[in-house]
């Protein structure tokens, strides 16, 4: 047979981590098979992973194992991350077998899974503020994760959460609805502004988790107050699993805490039984849903019940064709947030926020000015007319604000770390941005777009191959800038200057709903579901 249709597969059967100084150890038993032809030949073994070559070093027992019948072999492995440089990796990074030069294949985190994964992890390592383990994602591939450490990471975390999950049983057949926006952390989106219209109608079996510090619910009346669960409390995590309706602007993975490593938390998140209702945190007919970075918004076939909300008929042809979503999966309703979106009158700023770029970001913790986000937004302001630059508020996407704590007052004193976006937009005559939903934000306010498209191809690569931009130039409601110059042009020409009608033909196909109704299309259908 042809030498490329040899397939390896490898499968862990036991594994046993362990951390000395720089140099994260992962050892145990494997089972190899090389189907088509010939034993597997541990020599010819490299592991990648998506961004690097040869990041993982490997070493075997022996070179071809101990035979096994039907062409497996059983041997053992060494598997060294040398986490220094592990720390400029991305956040997830999926450990991939290469074999005497050919593919991306898989190494099975376990071989009794088969090929579902069913969230198991290695123990969680601590060091200089990051989180480090091995998990299963949930084709059961082995993936080695480095990210900021969390409460939830320590034993003593770990412990609560098993401490909460014994005492929801208490709670169970309890009328609960949890609503939650960005890691249990905000209070601005479309989660925020349902919450308030479903207290007003009455509904005090649904709770807001939130980081109650923050100035935006400070601010409440205390009606809205009364039905709040404290982030990270006992309350919050029994509550998260008594509950089985789950209303938010993000994924099932920010319930508790974005990435948590926790068994007891991911079979929850995973499980049947659940009713789930994706708000959506911005417009997502943006980067295309195939892309590998954006399965957690396609359809969940094990809850009970997952609707999602668009804007538009086009939208919904998105999560149809992409996320493998039917018509009655989809309310076409519009984004709630969009009820209370405005521009004051007299707004004069140019506001620059491009989306953020997972694959940089454990490399801004380090040095985030050498990262093409911070390249990107250096263009953009550099590229905005002198005589209009005491104008330009720079936004660092919410999950890249972290990083530019150290570079406010750099670029003319431009950079704001915001503690409400929405505050912001209001003030927004023009945005320039990458293809970051908030330029529906901002266009839906009366704003102009200016859109920069030069790293497209090489930002839809790390998508994850067949990524694409839905939108193009056929339907994109702005400029698309492509060199410098281009964006110093569409600056003069459209800032404070009203939206073409060219452009508003455009957004409107997209987002088709502009009466401030949103909210009462989405309560409707959430009766209609039984949600509520």
């Amino acid at each position: 047979m042809p030498q490329d249709k040899l397939t390896p597969s490898m499968a862990i059967t036991s594994l046993r981590t362990s951390l000395k100084g720089s140099c994260l150890t992962a050892e145990g038993t494997c089972v190899t098979r090389l189907r088509g032809g010939g034993r597997f030949d541990t020599s010819k073994v490299r592991i990648d992973i998506p961004a690097k070559e040869d990041a993982v070093r490997i070493s075997f027992g022996s070179r071809y194992g101990l035979r096994l019948p039907k062409g497996y072999a059983i041997n053992s492995f060494r598997m060294e991350i040398d986490v220094d440089e592990a720390e400029e990796w991305d956040i997830q990074n999926k450990l991939l077998l290469n074999y005497d030069g050919q593919g991306e294949n898989r190494i099975s985190y376990s071989l009794k899974d088969r090929r579902t994964g069913t969230n198991h992890n290695s123990e969680i390592y601590l060091r200089g503020g990051r989180a480090m383990y091995f998990r299963q994602n949930i084709n059961n591939s082995i993936i080695f994760t480095i990210r900021d450490a969390c409460e939830y990471d320590t034993p003593e975390g770990q412990a609560r959460i098993e401490r909460a999950w014994r005492a929801s049983k208490d709670l169970k057949g309890s009328d609960i609805v949890m609503m939650y926006e960005k890691n249990c952390s905000r209070y601005e989106e479309s989660a925020s502004v349902l919450y308030e219209k479903l207290i007003d109608e009455g509904y005090d079996n649904v709770y807001f988790v939130v980081d109650t510090s923050i100035p935006a619910v400070q601010a409440l009346p205390d009606k809205y107050k009364k039905n709040l669960i404290e982030r990270d409390s006992d309350k919050h995590l029994q509550y998260y699993f008594a509950s089985d309706r789950f209303i938010s602007t993000e994924t099932m993975d920010h319930a508790v805490h974005l990435r948590i490593a926790n068994k007891r938390v991911l079979d929850k998140a995973t499980g049947g039984g659940l009713m789930y209702v994706f708000l959506q945190h911005g417009v997502m007919y943006m980067v295309s849903l195939n892309s590998s970075l954006r399965s957690g918004f396609r359809v969940k076939k094990n809850y009970k019940l997952h609707r999602t909300v668009v804007s538009s008929e086009a939208e919904a042809r998105h999560f149809i064709d992409l996320a493998g979503m039917k018509p009655e999966d989809l309310y076409v309703t519009g984004l709630a947030k969009f009820d209370r979106c405005y521009m004051n009158e007299g707004a004069d700023k140019i506001v620059i926020m491009p989306t953020w770029r997972r694959w940089e970001t454990n490399q801004a913790k380090k040095d985030v000015e050498g990262t093409g986000y911070f390249r990107m937004i250096e263009t953009m302001y550099n590229a905005v007319p002198e005589e209009l630059r005491d104008k330009v508020v720079i936004l660092p996407h919410p999950l890249m604000a972290e990083r530019f704590k150290s570079e406010e007052g750099g670029l003319g004193g431009s950079i704001l770390l915001a503690d409400s976006y929405d505050e912001v937009l209001r003030d927004c005559s023009l945005l320039i941005t990458d293809y970051s939903s908030i330029a529906y934000d901002a266009f839906y306010r009366g704003a102009n777009v200016v859109f920069w498209w030069k790293d497209k191809d090489e930002c839809m690569e790390h998508y994850g191959e067949g990524s694409y931009l839905m939108l193009n130039e056929g339907n994109v409601f702005g400029p698309v800038c492509m060199e410098p110059d281009e964006i110093t042009k569409a600056v003069r020409e459209l800032y404070r200057k009203p939206q073409t009608p060219e452009s508003k033909d455009k957004y409107s196909k997209i987002v088709e709903f502009h009466d401030g109704r949103n909210s009462d299309r989405i309560i409707d259908k959430l009766k209609e579901d039984g949600v509520i």
